[in-house]
């Protein structure tokens, strides 16, 4: 394997995946043309977060449905699921890095998850072990930068359509028996079918 392969690193709870992550990837896609490929790495429990509702086996189904209308190379990786406890990044860098010694890593991280970055664990360590972090919005044109990782790596910023939704919204949506919008039919029908997020 070529030493220049560029792989991106996508984690979240993806509990379900939405068209807020479809225009993620989209955008990240013709951003760095230089990515030849996506991990998309389901975590079993954020540390910073609340719990995940659905089961392993779940998500990775929805995940094959929503990942089935891309055209470009995007794998699916259970390694967060099958640990206990939380899902720490670091961890699953490192893991990686082990698995495909010959790759070279980017990590995709959302907003949010950039104004808590020093909150990680090892976030240090993670600037380290990484060539470039890029960061999605997902409320805001105009994210406030985070003070405590200016001077000490350059963060970009995907230019991605504004998509104020999220994982937690959809689901209470289903909870109070609303279908919501922006959901692949393919996760939708999946979801309606299995009964996820019913009462």
């Amino acid at each position: 394997m070529n030493s220049s392969i560029l792989t991106g690193i996508f984690g979240g709870s993806f509990d379900p995946p939405h068209e807020g992550h479809s225009e993620i990837l989209k955008s990240f896609f013709l951003e760095v043309p230089d990515c030849k490929e996506v991990f998309v790495i389901p975590n079993r429990q954020n540390p910073l977060k609340e719990e995940k509702i659905s089961l392993s086996e779940n998500i990775l189904e929805m995940l094959n449905l929503f990942v089935s209308e891309f055209s470009q190379s995007i794998r699916i990786l259970d390694l967060e699921l099958k640990r206990s406890g939380p899902s720490y990044t670091i961890q699953t860098i490192q893991e990686l890095k082990t698995i495909y010694p010959n790759r070279k890593f980017v990590l995709l991280i959302g907003e949010d998850n950039y104004s808590n970055f020093h909150k990680w664990k090892d976030w240090e360590k993670i600037l380290t072990e990484v060539e470039t972090i890029f960061v999605f919005r997902r409320f805001s044109k105009e994210v406030p930068l985070n003070s405590h990782l200016n001077s000490l790596f350059e963060f970009k910023f995907l230019e991605n359509p504004l998509i104020p939704v999220t994982s937690t919204d959809l689901r209470k949506s289903f909870f109070q028996s609303k279908v919501p919008n922006l959901i692949s039919k393919k996760v939708l029908d999946y979801i309606l079918k299995n009964k996820l997020y019913s009462k």
